[in-house]
């Protein structure tokens, strides 16, 4: 079974990553991390960590080294499938998956993105945000058919969520056809799993069926 990590020891890992960043450094946490620091999620195996641009991750990874970090040898299919720039971790198996710009290769980290993400600290030169609820529930949606696990966070953070930021999100990333496919077919099997309203979903279907 894989290790599961809580926000403390998230917190104090990023202590010890940022003390050691040379320069102004802004990081975005999507998934379960972020939900983890809103206290929406006890635990979580990695963190998703998404730069705006090759020199902010540049500036990152240098800092790792001198934390303890490494590149994991074998990467386990699950964190492949991500499709990220760079994956690290330490000795106690914490994973860091890292993101330029574009997210699972899938979808972009847009102005809006930013705009709504929210300080949760700064650690020495390294200032952490947390992705909107919106854009984590659109991450997991989009991440793969093969995580089920993505589900249950789904269902965490449904309530309250604002439905027109999804789909302003979604049209605006410009995701190809199959893409939007795979997300309505993973909010049907969230609404028949949960029983839960998904708003947007009628939309989105018809959408897709026009093509």
């Amino acid at each position: 079974m894989d290790k599961q990590f809580d926000a403390g020891y998230i917190d104090a890992e990023l202590n010890k990553i940022g003390v050691r960043v040379k320069k102004s450094l802004d990081i975005y946490l999507i998934g379960g991390c972020a939900m983890s620091f809103r206290h929406l999620k006890e635990f979580t195996k990695d963190v998703d960590i998404v730069f705006k641009n090759e020199a902010d991750y540049t500036v990152f990874c240098d800092a790792l080294f001198g934390a303890g970090y490494h590149e994991p040898f074998p990467i386990k299919f699950e964190h492949a499938n991500l499709k990220a720039t760079k994956m690290y971790e330490n000795k106690d198996e914490f994973h860091l998956d890292l993101f330029v710009k574009q997210i699972i290769g899938k979808l972009i980290l847009s102005k809006s993105m930013i705009k709504r993400a929210e300080v949760y600290k700064k650690c020495g030169n390294l200032t952490v945000y947390l992705i909107s609820k919106e854009d984590i529930f659109l991450f997991k949606g989009l991440a793969s058919e093969g995580r089920k696990r993505d589900l249950p966070d789904m269902q965490i953070i449904h309530s309250g969520l604002l439905w027109n930021i999804i789909e302003n999100e979604l049209n605006s990333q410009k995701l190809s056809t199959e893409l939007k496919e795979l997300f309505v077919r993973r909010l049907e099997e969230f609404n028949k799993l949960y029983k839960l309203d998904v708003p947007i979903l009628k939309k989105l279907k018809r959408s897709v069926e026009k093509g």
